[in-house]
């Protein structure tokens, strides 16, 4: 919450057929955060948190990225030297975002990088399997996978991407999930518009690109590479 929901107003519930379907906009007075809450936080929820940060830094802030890659350790100690700038990052990138597109119409749809194969596989799985982070850790590098299969992103940071990833912690499996449910549920994601789904692709460390021609094809493949059967 600190790093993501609790900025941009989104007042959403989950519904079976897929992620915040139901929902509104209705912006806080406040924002408080507390870094030292933190510390109450169980560990598979605070790693959970963390792959959120990592979102930030692929879609904005190489910086914020290489703050993690340098004190990963630190980072998931809960040193504060560390958490306080991740969360600010975080915070100024969200804000900056949501200012400019409150209701999603375009900008905002960069901060759901990730989030395309993630919703789904948190939708097929009854909300159950995954906290949310891990759900979009594994959105994250199928949507790596995909946007350097298009040569949108290099290899190299499509590996420091799942290297990160990797050094946060184990994420429940998805070997035994369906390709076919998958992408069923990615067919129902809020972000197809007119039957075109809008994919948030990575074209650096730092930098995004959003496009509307992603195939069922490709979408096959990265779900496939991600292990899914």
């Amino acid at each position: 919450a600190q790093v993501d929901s609790s900025i941009g107003g989104k007042v959403g519930v989950n519904h079976a057929l897929g992620k915040n379907l139901i929902g509104a906009f209705h912006q806080p007075v406040l924002v408080a955060s507390d870094p030292l809450c933190l510390a109450t936080l169980p560990r598979r929820e605070f790693r959970s948190g963390l792959y959120e940060v990592v979102k930030y830094g692929v879609i904005a802030s190489r910086s914020l990225f290489d703050l993690l890659v340098k004190d990963t350790e630190a980072g998931l100690a809960r040193t504060p030297s560390v958490l306080v700038p991740a969360i600010v990052e975080s915070s100024r990138i969200k804000a900056d975002v949501v200012t400019k597109d409150e209701r999603e119409g375009g900008l905002r749809r960069i901060l759901n990088f990730g989030h395309t194969i993630g919703h789904a596989l948190e939708a097929i799985t009854n909300y159950r399997r995954f906290r949310h982070g891990e759900a979009i850790a594994h959105g994250m590098l199928g949507a790596a996978v995909l946007s350097a299969g298009r040569r949108a992103l290099s290899q190299d940071d499509r590996q420091a991407i799942a290297e990160l990833i990797a050094k946060l912690g184990p994420l429940p499996a998805v070997e035994d999930l369906s390709i076919d449910e998958a992408m069923a549920g990615i067919g129902r994601d809020k972000k197809v518009v007119h039957g075109k789904l809008h994919f948030v692709l990575a074209t650096s460390v730092g930098t995004t690109a959003t496009v509307d021609d992603v195939t069922e094809g490709e979408l096959r493949a990265a779900l496939g590479r991600l292990g899914l059967r």
